[in-house]
């Protein structure tokens, strides 16, 4: 499920846009002005970073803040696409907004159903050139005995291995295509049933004792080269990529 954040200042649209998107598949997260009210853009940004979005709809007017400058920071900091949504339907408030960083731009009043097929077209876009990249590269914080830190690892998909640093994993056909499901949703649940269905489409055929074995594999792989506890079992919800 694709998590959706909305930065608009105006209660009432942040709550239709927020059953709107979850009446139709999605994550919705409202991020109301009262938790960035007073917080410099570089500080909105953060907050922005910590809810792994996989889209942002960014209102161009917020109180106290520069919505053109905000979609810049984010954008420099996160390869999550970023709608902007404004009531200034003009040229150069669009060239502004694509020009900090924005890929799309849609203008109020706008029809949902509008929206949505705005937000399709640039999750479908930049997700499925994300798919379709040779590598995928992976940037975690795991905090482990009351300490924060980084590992990273990036999925070689083309030669079918996993790399962390000078160390490397080969994975077989069933475990290169889960870490490649859990690297495209890091951060959310991936269910079992989900990981399986996917496996099916592609040709892999997967029970359900099967999966069990492949993520135990998959784990121990990661575990070998130094990635530990990337892979989080979410008792009776499935897995995640933390």
């Amino acid at each position: 499920m694709k998590k959706i954040g909305i930065l608009e200042d105006d209660e009432a649209m942040g709550k239709e846009l927020s059953y709107y998107l979850e009446s139709n598949g999605y994550e919705a997260r409202w991020i109301e002005p009262a938790e960035y009210a007073g917080k410099k853009p570089e500080e909105l940004v953060k907050l922005l970073l910590e809810e792994k979005l996989h889209l942002l709809l960014l209102d161009i007017g917020l109180p106290g803040v520069n919505g053109l400058h905000v979609c810049k920071e984010f954008r420099s900091a996160s390869d999550c696409p970023v709608i902007m949504i404004t009531s200034k339907n003009d040229e150069l408030t669009e060239l502004m907004a694509i020009n900090n960083g924005a890929d799309d731009f849609v203008a109020k009043p706008f029809n949902p159903q509008i929206l949505i097929a705005h937000m399709e077209s640039v999750l479908k876009r930049v997700y499925k050139a994300a798919a379709n990249s040779d590598e995928m590269h992976v940037v975690q914080e795991i905090e482990q005995d009351g300490a924060v830190r980084r590992q990273e690892f990036t999925l070689e998909l083309s030669k079918g291995r996993v790399v962390a640093g000078t160390a490397t994993a080969e994975l077989s056909k069933n475990e290169l295509q889960i870490l490649k499901i859990l690297v495209k949703n890091q951060g959310n649940i991936v269910s079992r049933d989900d990981i399986m269905n996917e496996l099916w489409d592609n040709c892999m055929f997967v029970d359900d004792n099967t999966l069990t074995v492949n993520m135990t594999r998959l784990k121990g792989k990661l575990e070998d080269i130094g990635i530990s506890g990337a892979i989080v079992t979410k008792r009776g919800m499935g897995y995640q990529l933390q």
